[in-house]
């Protein structure tokens, strides 16, 4: 995973802000939660603001407390079924798994609703974020966090899909769950609208790796101005490519990962779970998305859902990023061990010392296949991909 130093962001984030604030109708998102509800929300508290959306605790009639979520409305930078695609995850969840997640009162994906934004309106969980928690934190208690993040895990990889997919609510009947094309988390139009790719569902491993690789590596080939305009002041990471320009490097670059793509045995159809059963789980595990009670460390929320998907099992396999940073915190090879014994309890073969690595080969192959390589540094990309081809 890079750091935020690692990635460039081709649109600040302060225009996206700008162009909320502009938008958005404070008080008609009060106005909009009635349409919606038929509750009177008497008071908006700013909560938070990230790179997509700003976040509002709704306070209404009867002593109600509710999260309102704001998305910024640029339309060539979002895709409008983001939010139908979390709230149908979501749904899903609640309908098929124990997974603890926060209910969705209402939604409203467009922006013509009374607060001129797309919204979405969920159930407040009690509690803290983990990361506003675990730094004062007994070794104890983040055991107990750590085991029930460990039973969430093994609840996302018990269930099944024949596909690679995100989940829709169905056109003709929005109670209904479907799979469909996967969801992205920055979407290649942005840069360019008449870039069209494939995704999905897919069938096997290869299929989706090969598939994600076609689609950077046209985004490269569309974008290739772009790409030497954001790297003018680094060009001898030119030579570190290989090609005459940022753009040919890229394009080398992948080329290569796809023909080993094709030809990797460990992806071949006989190999377990080349075929599936496919595994949902959730975009981004990391501390800034799971709510503890404040009393109780065993008690867990998983918020956050959008952009959710299916993967192959083996990608979904493996222990939370934040506890691999020994660095941070000297709890963490306890911590790891911790959880790595409560999923063996029901996967003894996935969560088997003999596996990990082939497990996290492949979820960095499956990071090395979707780079979003104008995002990142010539010289990482370069990395991550020859890091798993063996080079």
């Amino acid at each position: 995973m890079a750091s935020s130093a690692e990635i460039l962001e081709i649109r600040e984030r302060q225009p996206r802000s700008l162009a909320l604030n502009k938008k958005m109708d404070v008080e008609g998102l009060k106005a909009a939660i009635f349409d919606l509800t038929g509750l009177h929300c008497h008071g908006l508290t700013k909560k938070a603001e990230g790179g997509f959306h700003r976040v509002y605790f709704a306070h209404c009639e009867g002593g109600q407390d509710f999260v309102a979520r704001v998305a910024f409305d640029i339309s060539d930078f979002r895709d409008t079924r983001k939010m139908e695609s979390e709230v149908a995850t979501v749904a899903w969840l609640v309908r098929n798994t124990n997974v603890p997640v926060p209910t969705v009162i209402c939604y409203d994906p467009s922006t013509k609703n009374a607060a001129n934004a797309p919204f979405m309106l969920m159930e407040k969980i009690p509690g803290l974020t983990l990361t506003r928690k675990w730094g004062t934190m007994s070794t104890a208690e983040k055991a107990l966090s750590v085991t029930s993040l460990a039973k969430i895990a093994v609840s996302l990889l018990k269930t099944r899909f024949n596909v690679v997919c995100s989940l829709y609510p169905s056109p003709s009947n929005k109670s209904e769950i479907v799979v469909g094309p996967m969801m992205l988390t920055c979407n290649p139009w942005c840069f360019n609208k008449d870039l069209s790719f494939e995704r999905g569902p897919w069938n096997t491993q290869r299929e989706y790796f090969l598939a994600c690789i076609a689609r950077e590596r046209a985004w490269t080939v569309a974008n290739g101005l772009a790409i030497n305009e954001k790297w003018t002041a680094h060009k001898s990471d030119i030579a570190v490519l290989g090609g005459a320009s940022f753009q040919e490097g890229y394009i080398a670059l992948y080329d290569r990962l796809a023909d080993y793509v094709r030809n990797a045995s460990m992806l071949d159809d006989a190999y377990p779970h080349s075929l599936g059963p496919f595994v949902l789980r959730h975009p981004d595990l990391d501390l800034p998305n799971i709510m503890v009670a404040e009393d109780d460390s065993s008690c867990l929320t998983l918020i956050d859902w959008e952009c959710a998907n299916t993967t192959p099992v083996r990608c979904a396999a493996l222990i939370p990023e934040f506890l691999t940073y020994d660095e941070r915190d000297s709890a963490n090879p306890y911590l790891r061990e911790v959880y790595l014994a409560e999923c063996r309890k029901t996967f003894p073969d996935l969560f088997a010392a003999s596996e990990m690595d082939t497990n996290i080969w492949l979820a960095e192959l499956e990071l090395a296949c979707q780079l979003m390589s104008i995002m990142r540094s010539p010289k990482y990309v370069k990395a991550a991909i020859e890091k798993v081809i063996g080079v």
